[in-house]
């Protein structure tokens, strides 16, 4: 599955520093929020569309995709297409590839 630059950032620093992905996420997606409020109110001198999902969104989206990709690590296995195929016979049958 592609990721999009703006999560690889996030769950590389996660993974980096041992904090928890969905703090991350959260405090990435907030502080890029700032930047935009501050650039936007210095460029145009007004706030024309940001509108309430959009705070929303910064605010809850780390916690959402945490519990996702929680989910899914306990019922998926994404397996590189570049894997030796000795180590994907290895694996149990009752993977999910």
């Amino acid at each position: 599955m592609p990721i999009v630059p703006t999560d690889l950032f996030p769950r590389e620093f996660s993974q980096i520093t041992g904090i928890v992905y969905s703090k991350v996420k959260i405090c990435f997606d907030v502080s890029c929020l700032a930047v935009t409020v501050f650039m936007t109110w210095t460029f145009l001198g007004h706030l024309k569309g940001l509108g309430v999902g959009t705070v929303l969104a910064a605010f809850t989206m780390g916690k959402v995709i945490g519990w996702i990709g929680g989910w899914m690590d306990r019922h998926v296995e994404f397996v590189s297409c570049m894997e030796k195929e000795e180590i994907k016979r290895k694996r149990p049958q009752n993977y999910a590839v």
